[in-house]
């Protein structure tokens, strides 16, 4: 390794370390990724369920509105100067093709994060970047001149730019502990609280066992404070052992995490966000007249997964052993309000360790972008 002061150091060699070690070395800059396990990009192997959602296929405007107000202004200078497409770029140009699913979430086209890793790692090499891994950094060290290199295997390794890449506190086996926020810290950076994101969601009371493992298609998860909705999120989720999770779940939990310190919050999901209360209720009464004779529980099973239909029907006071023509009106306006904002639960607590990434850590305010 060159250990000349005006070497560059990036700590941890995940997706955003092994790009700006990329972008270093494609600006001339001599640049080492040191990182702490065996190998680069741990993260990004088991994100989008080991098939790694690179980024999002839609315009500029449409990434931007996914973020907080804020957030979106800080970023957006970035996301003009290296946009998704120019991401999906060096990763054709180093072997990996990708497509869009409908949602706008791209993907390789192998299904495979391995691949995504690999051409990260090769577009950084051939830059003229270096990767050492199994390095573990102590500390950053500064003097009266500022940075002055960081402190590996009880070693100076000297350099005056050091770029932090080392991630949050979400999923610590793989490697993110916090620390580079601790660092931070020291150097005198205000660290904003931490709150998990893209995590899954914990319910209580515990939803049924013979549940788990549903997948709720095409809806709408909502998050309920104070009576009023917080958040919306327009997906799937998947019922688990701990409550539930999918895209749509992992979407607000971070909006989920930040009320959940000032009260009780709730979950409600719409089935059919398709059609309005007014449309529903005229489909539902259209379909059991079609269906005369048939079980209101049979009957919305068109709606609703087969597993869940006697359940729900009991939980708002609907035999769903009734047929369905002979239902009454109150209890057909029952049936569509549980359709369109069925309680899943009150929100048990969300794991900071369990989300794919942390919200929270260095003040935006102390970033130039």
């Amino acid at each position: 390794m060159n250990e000349q002061s005006d070497h560059i150091l990036i700590v941890g060699a995940g997706g955003a370390g092994l790009i700006a070690a990329w972008r270093c070395a494609l600006a001339g800059a001599p640049v080492t990724v040191l990182e702490r396990n065996v190998k680069p990009g741990i993260k990004l192997l088991i994100s989008g369920g080991g098939k790694c959602n690179i980024t999002h296929a839609g315009p500029m405007e449409e990434l931007q509105n996914a973020f907080l107000p804020r957030e979106a202004r800080f970023l957006k200078p970035s996301f003009y100067r290296f946009s998704n497409t120019d991401i999906l770029s060096v990763l054709e140009a180093h072997g990996v093709k990708t497509y869009a699913r409908p949602n706008g979430r791209v993907f390789p086209l192998s299904g495979r994060a391995d691949d995504v890793v690999q051409a990260l790692v090769d577009a950084m090499k051939e830059a003229g970047g270096t990767l050492v891994p199994g390095t573990r950094v102590d500390s950053i060290e500064r003097d009266s001149e500022g940075i002055s290199g960081v402190v590996a295997a009880g070693r100076l390794i000297p350099s005056r730019t050091v770029i932090l890449a080392t991630g949050g506190i979400s999923y610590p086996k793989t490697g993110t502990t916090g620390d580079g926020l601790k660092w931070a810290s020291v150097l005198g950076h205000t660290i904003v609280p931490l709150r998990p994101a893209l995590a899954p969601i914990g319910i209580n009371p515990a939803l049924p066992k013979e549940w788990r493992g549903i997948a709720l298609r095409g809806g709408c998860l909502s998050v309920i404070a104070g009576g009023k909705q917080i958040a919306r999120w327009c997906d799937d989720i998947l019922v688990s052992h701990e409550g539930i999770s999918g895209p749509a779940a992992l979407e607000v939990s971070r909006r989920a995490a930040e009320e959940l310190e000032h009260g009780q919050v709730f979950l409600a999901f719409d089935f059919v966000p398709q059609q309005d209360f007014t449309l529903l209720d005229k489909l539902l009464n259209e379909r059991v007249q079609e269906q005369r004779g048939k079980m209101i529980g049979t009957v919305l099973e068109f709606w609703l997964p087969n597993r869940m239909v006697e359940r729900l029907l009991r939980s708002v006071g609907v035999d769903p052993a009734t047929r369905g023509h002979i239902l009454t009106a109150a209890d057909r306006r029952t049936i569509v309000r549980l359709l369109k904002s069925w309680t899943i639960g009150r929100v048990s607590g969300i794991n900071v360790e369990r989300g794919e990434v942390t919200a929270g850590g260095v003040s935006l305010d102390e970033v130039d972008p």
